[in-house]
Formats: structure tokens, sequence, C-alpha cells
């Protein structure tokens, strides 16, 4: 082994010396044959580099490199790897911080372990350093878990200045970095080199004061976290990985800073009094007719909204399927009441804040499936724009955060997971790489999801457009699709299958209720006007019109025509399904859907638009000029903008649920709250003659 020690010199005339005799004392290794030091003075402003000069004592060959302007660490061990004459490289600091005695034991571990590269960890077990900063332990400990997550490889002290590694492997790396982010780019690169044999060993440390001459602040760390995930995460399309987190993050802080579930007629309130009601009287009352609501003597506080059928028994108006995925959360949460002794009758705060918890947990959810969409396609950056809009610039985030408990972000979830997996279907298709087992659970799959989204809301049945349609861009395909579709009957009747199985729940409640297997719940006055679509109201009127209160769908109706442009896969079934989906929520009897923030009902499909918008976004970054990707991005902007502040309009009264009017809007727009005259701009709806389908 020939050994290259690389000093870094800025302003250490008081222990440079010191620092080259401790070194020439040591006694290395019989398999080092060869060892230099070479010194890089970054442009010190003492006399650092003349004593560095002029040190003559010991055995050591000592070159001195000056570089013409400071330019950093990184810069200067950098200068000294080029200059270096070794096999084996070894950064040692100037200051004495780090004890040159344990340079042998970290030759011995390499040489020993036959290792590219040895890093030194001043956390090993028992050593303490009571004037190391706690600030900077606990970010050195956050930036070495997080590169121990993203390596794969036991990291305890990324950011320690030993490092000891090979020269070959230093040749592959194209280190860069000039400040202190020099440890942190070698760690990061070095690690994902495939092959890589690497260790840590523990070190003695003297930590300095800043007073005493300590150079690294609190914006190199900073930095370091950067050059962490940039460097750890390159290839990795981090950029949208990172969105979703703090996205979650910054939604559950929302949420246990506001605690609705300490509210008493927060959360199990509206639409969602229905979609509960089967938990606690399957598992509490064990009375799914509901008949303990009409005489209840007992120690539980509830809330139920039954229907009454014509033979005068209970039904709850709303289908099952939201309860089927807030089952866990339910049992979780009735858990938590026992435990802490809440009322355990179903409707306490336990059960309500683990309520809250599932809305969360299914945007995460349909957000990693709709990342997985997007990045298809889709550049990183692009998969991150759009996910960030579609969350925090759109109803989603007033569904999730506020009335998570409606039906929507779970439909969302789950109708994001139904397309990525009829993707993945028609992929393995193509490759012919699907065993038949193996596209028989891929359709139970495919099944399940149907099932559950149409058990959510049956009119989302229209989902299968998407199955059906999805890579059809001409007549040809359109053709191919029918064969296909018909040769691979079996695996579609197996889908059907599961859809009816998880329905049957549903039809045997009904059929007990009613004595009717299939049933409308929502009575004779409730109904779809489809020879009457309100579809021009429900797009533009200030009263809850879809682009007036969530403006950044207008991108996602521009961006259908780039699909078609770029033949892209999804073009033919968003084409279809948005109109077709528009068609349907605009029939309803009630178009704006009682009171709520936008048009609730298209947050289901936003998976869809979400793809149509990123190829709007994606267009002009490979066709086109600046002048376009600027306009397009500008536009965008705007619009998500104003789509955060719709939100907070909402949050603070500035939009009314139900009532809004052209003057109410203008007078309400700009502003944070409501003025003095807002409520006299209001016109609030007729609701019995929009029954009656005159109104609308």
């Amino acid at each position: 082994m020939n050994l290259s020690i690389i000093i870094p010199l800025y302003n250490e005339a008081g222990v440079i010396t010191r620092t080259l005799d401790r070194l020439q004392e040591l006694t290395l290794p019989p398999f080092v044959e060869h060892t230099e030091v070479v010194i890089v003075d970054d442009c010190s402003s003492d006399e650092s580099a003349r004593l560095a000069e002029e040190y003559t004592t010991g055995a050591f060959r000592i070159t001195l490199i000056r570089l013409s302007s400071n330019r950093g660490k990184g810069a200067a061990v950098t200068a000294g790897i080029k200059a270096a004459q070794g096999d084996t490289i070894l950064v040692q600091d100037a200051d004495l911080e780090l004890d040159p005695a344990d340079i042998p034991p970290m030759l011995e571990r390499m040489h020993s372990g036959n290792l590219d590269m040895v890093s030194g960890t001043r956390f090993s077990p028992r050593r303490r350093y009571p004037s190391h900063a706690l600030p900077a332990t606990i970010a050195n400990r956050l930036f070495s878990s997080a590169a121990s997550l993203i390596t794969g490889m036991r990291i305890t002290d990324i950011t320690c200045g030993y490092k000891l590694f090979t020269r070959a492997l230093a040749a592959g790396l194209g280190l860069k970095e000039e400040r202190f982010g020099f440890e942190t780019e070698l760690m990061m690169k070095g690690l994902k080199t495939p092959g890589i044999r690497f260790s840590e060993h523990p070190v003695s440390y003297y930590p300095r004061k800043i007073e005493e001459g300590k150079k690294i602040r609190v914006s190199d760390g900073l930095l370091i976290a950067g050059k962490l995930f940039s460097y750890g995460l390159k290839g990795r399309r981090w950029i949208s990985a990172m969105t979703i987190a703090l996205i979650i993050l910054f939604m559950a802080g929302n949420m246990l800073e506001v605690k609705h579930w300490k509210e008493e007629q927060r959360v199990i309130e509206w639409d969602a009094i229905s979609y509960y009601a089967y938990l606690p009287a399957l598992f509490i009352y064990h009375d799914l007719s509901l008949g303990y609501a009409d005489s209840y003597d007992g120690p539980h506080r509830f809330i139920v909204w039954p229907e009454k059928t014509q033979e005068g028994n209970n039904l709850i108006k709303t289908t099952m399927g939201v309860s089927l995925l807030w089952m866990p959360f339910f049992l979780a949460g009735h858990l938590a009441a026992v435990v802490t002794g809440a009322d355990a009758g179903g409707y306490s705060e336990p059960y309500k804040f683990f309520l809250l918890v599932s809305a969360l947990t299914y945007l995460l959810i349909g957000l990693v499936y709709l990342r997985r969409i997007l990045l298809e396609h889709f550049s990183d950056r692009i998969a991150s724009m759009t996910l960030a809009g579609f969350t925090l610039a759109t109803n989603l985030y007033w569904y999730t955060l506020f009335q998570g408990t409606m039906s929507h972000v779970y439909s969302f979830a789950l109708i994001s997971a139904f397309v990525w997996y009829s993707i993945k279907w028609y992929e393995a298709q193509g490759s012919g790489l699907r065993a038949p087992r193996r596209k028989v659970l891929d359709v139970l799959r495919l099944g399940l999801l149907l099932g559950l989204i149409s058990l959510i809301r049956p009119t989302n049945i229209i989902i299968i457009l998407f199955f059906l349609l999805y890579a059809v861009n001409t007549g040809s395909d359109l053709k191919g699709r029918i064969k296909k579709l018909a040769s691979d009957y079996r695996y579609l009747l197996i889908m059907i299958l599961i859809v009816v199985i998880v329905w049957m729940p549903q039809l045997i409640y009904w059929k007990e209720m009613t004595g009717q297997w299939l049933y409308f719940s929502y009575g004779s006055d409730e109904k779809f006007f489809f020879n009457d679509p309100a579809v021009i109201k429900g797009l533009f009127s200030f009263r809850k019109g879809l682009f007036i209160y969530t403006p950044v769908l207008l991108i996602s109706v521009a961006g259908i025509a780039v699909l078609w442009m770029r033949r892209s896969p999804h073009a033919l079934p968003v084409t279809v399904f948005f109109p077709l989906n528009g068609y349907i929520i605009f029939s309803w009897w009630c178009w704006w859907y009682g009171g709520g923030f936008g048009q609730r009902a298209f947050i289901d499909s936003y998976a869809l638009m979400a793809v149509a918008a990123a190829a709007l976004l994606s267009y002009p970054m490979t066709s086109g000029g600046k002048f376009l990707r600027v306009s397009i991005l500008s536009v965008y902007l705007a619009l998500v903008t104003l789509g955060i502040f719709n939100n907070i309009q909402y949050y603070h009264g500035a939009i009314h649920w139900d009532s809004m009017t052209r003057e109410a809007y203008m007078d309400s727009f700009g502003r944070i709250r409501p003025s003095e005259r807002f409520n006299n701009l209001l016109e609030a709806p007729d609701y019995d003659k929009a029954r009656e389908g005159s109104g609308r």
C-alpha cells in the first residue's frame, strides 16, 4: 500500500506544526510501503503556508500546493488527490480535532477487510464528547440515519473528517464539491458504487469552539442536508417522493393543530353519519336494523340518520364501501376508547381521531399510486408539480383535512390504484411475461378495487372505461382491444365475480332490510335528471362551478389535447371519462351537492385529470421555446395560487358553502375573510324545486 495523506489547510498557523509532528510520530502497519503528505493551502491569510513549507522534520515526504483563492475544503482535497502519488488516500484535517493515533487502526481495518473505503465515526458506543454542540450532534445523527436509509448501509457519522479510500474509487466518482459538502458527496457517491466494500471505524474527537478556530457554520449544515438528498437520491426520482412526504407532514401537522376530533359536532357529520353507521351498529350494538336507535337507554351517546322503508324499517341510506375501508381504524379507535376510559359507544374522541387518521392514510395511498402513474410518462419535477397542485390547490385538501370523513379521498385512493394496476395489466400483456396464475392474481386485485370503488359510490363504476380503453388511440387499436378482451373473457368474468362478491354484504343487507336485492335508498325525491344535466352551471356557475373553485382543472382540460398530440395511452380514456363523468355528476337533482367546497364529486377521479395536467406542463419541455415554457408554468402557478387561496377563503367563510353569486364572489375576491356586506349578496338555492327538477 502506498499512502497519501492529504491535509486541507486554511488559517491553522497555531496548530499545523503539531499536526505534522503527530503524523511523523506514527508507526504505520508494515504493509504501508510508502507514505507522503500533501498539504493544500486554501489561500490562508496567516502564516500557515509558510510554516508548512518550512517543516522539515521526519521521514514523510511533504508536498505543498497553494490555491490562488479560497475555495473551501472540498476543493483543497480534490486538488490534493490530483497531486497525490499513492494508491490509498487519507484525509487529515489540520486542526487536530481528530487524533492521528487512529490512522493505523483504520489502515488495518481497510487492509484486513480488503475494503474500498473506511470512514471514521465519533459516535461509537460509550464515547461522549461534552464540548460537542448538541445541535450539531443531533443534525449529524439525522443526516447519518437518512444516509443509512438511502444507501442501505450502516452509517453513524457521515460528516466525520477521517475518510480513507482507494484512488481507484475516487477516480470514478467525479468529485466536485468545494466546501464542507465534500464528505457527504464522497460518501453518497461512493456507497452507490456497485460492489462497494465499506466500513466505519471508531475515532477519538476533540471538538473546538468557534473562538478556537472552528470553521463550519449553520449554513454549512444546511448545505450538507441539501447535498445528502441531492447525491443520495439522484436518479431515484426523489423530488416527487419528497413532495408527498412534505404534503402528508404538513397536513398531519394541520390536523393535530386544529383538533377537530375534540369538537362535538365535527368529523362524524353529514353524509359521514350514514357511511359510519354500519360499524358501531355491527360491532358495538349488534343490530344493523338500527332498532336500538328507537328506544336506546344505555350509557353511550351516538347519532344515526336512518331512512324509513315502506315497511317502516330503519335503513342506512348510503352503501357500506367507506365503512369497509374504515374498519381497521374503527377497531383501533374502539381499542383506544376502552383503554383510555372514553365512551366506547363508537362516537367519542378516539373514534373520530382515527377516522381523521384514515383520511390521511388513504390520501397517502392515493398520492403514491398517482406518483407512479405520472412517472410512467413524465419527469420527476413534473410529477412533483402536479402532485402538489392537485393536493393543495384543489378541494382534495379540504376533503382530506377538514371533511375527511366524506367519501372522496377514499375514492381518490382506490381509483388511483385501479388506474395504476390497469396500466400494469396491459404492460404485462404486451411483454408476455405473465403466467396464467399471475394473471388471475392481477385480475383479482382489479376486481377487488372496482368492487370497492363502486360500493363507495356506484356511479364511479364507469372507471372501468379506463381499463377497457387504455392505450387505444386508433380504430385498429380498438379492434385489437376488443379481440384481446374477447380472448381473455375468462379473466373478465373473474373480475366481475369479484365485484359481485365485494357487493354481497350490501346486497344481503338490502334483502334483509327491504326484501329486495337491489334497492335505491335515496327515495323518490332524490334522483338523476339525465334529460336535463346542469353542465354549464356545474362548470362555470359562481355557486359551485368546477372551474371557478378548482381552477387548476383548466390546465387538465387543455392537457387533453396534448395527450392526443403525444399519442398518449391515456388520451382516449381521459377524453371519454371526463365528459361522461361530468354528465352523470351534473344530472343529479342537486348538481351543487349540498353544502361544501367546490364540486367535490370530481375529487374521486383527480388521478385522470392530473395526468392531463402533467401532459400540458411537460409539453414545452420538449417542444417550443422558452417563452412557451415560461407562459405555461406561469399560468399553472397562478391557478395553483388561486386554488390555495380559495381553500383559505372557504376556511374563513369568504366563500359560502352553497349560496355564492357573482356579486358575492367579486366582493370576496382577494379577501381572506368576508366583508360586512357579503351575506347580503348571497342567494340560497331552492332545494325543494331542485328535487322536482326546476330551478336547478
